[in-house]
């Protein structure tokens, strides 16, 4: 009786694991595009023009800023599809390396998302802040989660992915946004609450050091994170 109660219990176990799967099955940023993600809760619009990025070599170089002494908090994100550092982050906090996580980025292509919405699911290069952090950010339109999601261009997030999308996890796999695992993105959402906010130098998107009319730094107070993705191939 035992033996068949223990069989009973593991069946509407696994039933519950398969239906909670499949519930899981759709990330937020394949059912929407950015812009609708961005237009959903009122965010500016995504960037999407092309850039030619300054490398943090050339940064330092070129304007004579350290960003890893200014920004306790630097991501690297690669979007190649392939090579050594494709669909990697790196992570450096304060001028050390912690951490190489992998990521999916966009999958750069023009598509339909579940919305209806046509959109090229591109994560566009640049250099960038965060502009909002939500611990749980809910689609009320599709009634889904994005946990843990650092909103850093438009409706383009680093977050947390469903578990059935781990497995493309170091390939381009997403709506645009940047995925990774549930714990690397808590454990990030975490470092980036910490580093928190403060008066940091003004990084255009290019990499470049905004400066005022007599050559200044122009500094202003934003999360003291910075996000670097970066296509090299």
């Amino acid at each position: 009786m035992n033996k068949v109660f223990a069989s009973v219990l593991i069946f509407f176990v696994s039933l519950a694991v398969s239906a909670q799967e499949r519930s899981e099955a759709v990330p937020l940023d394949d059912l929407m595009s950015p812009d609708e993600i961005a237009e959903e809760s009122g965010f500016p619009r995504t960037e999407y023009s092309e850039v030619e990025v300054n490398s943090l070599q050339e940064l330092y170089n070129i304007q004579g800023i350290d960003v890893t002494r200014e920004y306790p908090l630097v991501l690297f994100i690669n979007k190649d599809s392939s090579g050594s550092y494709a669909q990697r982050m790196k992570v450096i906090e304060n001028g050390v390396h912690v951490g190489t996580w992998k990521v999916s980025t966009g999958r750069e292509r023009r598509e339909v998302a579940k919305s209806g919405k046509k959109y090229f699911s591109s994560t566009p290069v640049g250099w960038f802040t965060p502009y909002t952090l939500r611990r749980n950010h809910y689609s009320k339109t599709w009634q889904a989660p994005m946990p843990f999601s650092i909103f850093f261009n438009g409706g383009i997030a680093i977050h947390a992915t469903t578990r059935g999308h781990y497995r493309e996890l170091g390939s381009r796999a997403s709506g645009g946004c940047v995925r990774l695992t549930k714990d690397n993105a808590e454990t990030l959402f975490e470092m980036v609450s910490k580093a928190g906010r403060g008066l940091v130098p003004v990084v255009k998107r290019n990499g470049g050091v905004a400066r005022d009319s007599s050559g200044n730094v122009i500094r202003e107070v934003k999360w003291r994170t910075l996000i670097v993705v970066q296509k090299t191939r």
